[in-house]
């Protein structure tokens, strides 16, 4: 679709009622692609994504791993991408915490990635949720995630089956302060 960066990050929207539809695994790779370029702490990239594109492992997220409202959020979309972080080394100089934030940075550099990955997913034409409730434990057992990886988030994927509304923010005067 290739929208300028204002119309795309007006256009990205959090939908909780999705159409059928497929991904690609072509497309789902060139949207983390292009996800890769968020920037990281010293370029280490240390942020995991791990996509549920099949039937049978989807309904196995929706009926173990999610609890009802994020499972009824996501129903019918096209993908759910768990996405995880390695911990001990964004932040880190060596084995040492680079400063008081220390592991919150993978954290951080996740954050961007995911932030990066839905408007990627937006450019190309999908919509997302980003779901923090799950179960870590049954997320990671049944994508077979790694005990290392700390998850941060499954981000549904698919297309939207409602109209968009806007959700009203904050004045920009309530969360900047220039001095």
């Amino acid at each position: 679709m290739d929208m300028k960066f204002s119309e795309l990050i007006e256009a990205r929207r959090s939908v909780r009622k999705y159409a059928k539809a497929e991904i690609s695994k072509d497309e789902m790779a060139k949207i983390v692609e292009e996800a890769l370029n968020a920037p990281t702490w010293k370029n280490t990239e240390m942020t995991r994504y791990y996509a549920a594109i099949a039937d049978d492992v989807k309904a196995k997220l929706w009926s173990d791993a999610l609890p009802g409202f994020n499972t009824a959020s996501s129903e019918n979309a096209a993908a759910l991408v768990a996405v995880t972080f390695v911990p001990g080394e964004s932040g880190y100089m060596g084995d040492t915490p680079a400063n008081e934030l220390g592991e919150m940075w993978g954290a951080y550099d996740c954050g961007l990635a995911s932030s990066y990955f839905v408007l990627a997913a937006k450019n190309h034409g999908w919509d997302t949720l980003i779901m923090g409730i799950r179960d870590t434990a049954k997320v990671k057992a049944i994508l077979n995630i790694p005990e290392k990886e700390i998850l941060t988030s499954v981000i549904a994927v698919g297309k939207s089956a409602q109209p968009y509304f806007k959700n009203p923010r904050k004045p920009v005067a309530e969360v900047l302060k220039m001095v």
